[in-house]
């Protein structure tokens, strides 16, 4: 029987960016290129390569907090609005190897692909202040129930 090891493999917080679900249509692959971008300027490229390297051939579960701003009585506001679901899709397409079926627009390719994904808890909290907004991604290994 294989210990598993309950220590986050990869954990990645982006504070003051606004979680975005993807549209059809215009825009939707730069949702992905944007969320992209923001968790490589927060780490570094060792510490996605040392993931990497840890996450292969595993099991995973990730764990996903959408912070989401309120909004203010001055301002038509609806971030906190947006459907759990639809916010999960593009962090789960961003941790892939490409951003899109075509492979054209690489990825972080720390999973493979979602098949690797046997868990996933995801929270939307509501947050007072637009600097408090965004997210935290952390990718476990998966624990059998059996």
């Amino acid at each position: 029987m294989r210990v598993v090891d309950h220590r986050p493999l990869f954990t990645v917080e982006l504070k003051g960016f606004e979680p975005h679900t993807v549209r059809s249509g215009r825009g939707h692959k730069n949702v992905k290129r944007q969320l992209r971008e923001a968790i490589f300027d927060a780490t570094d490229g060792d510490e996605i390569g040392a993931a990497r390297e840890k996450v292969r051939g595993k099991a995973l579960r990730i764990d996903v907090e959408f912070r989401l701003w309120r909004g203010s009585d001055e301002t038509t506001n609806t971030r906190a609005k947006k459907d759990l679901d639809n916010l999960l899709k593009p962090v789960l397409d961003v941790l892939q190897t490409s951003l899109n079926t075509q492979k054209t627009e690489p990825g972080l390719d720390l999973i493979e692909g979602d098949e690797v994904v046997h868990e996933i808890y995801a929270r939307k909290t509501i947050v007072d202040h637009e600097k408090d907004e965004g997210i935290k991604v952390v990718i476990l290994e998966h624990r059998s129930s059996g």
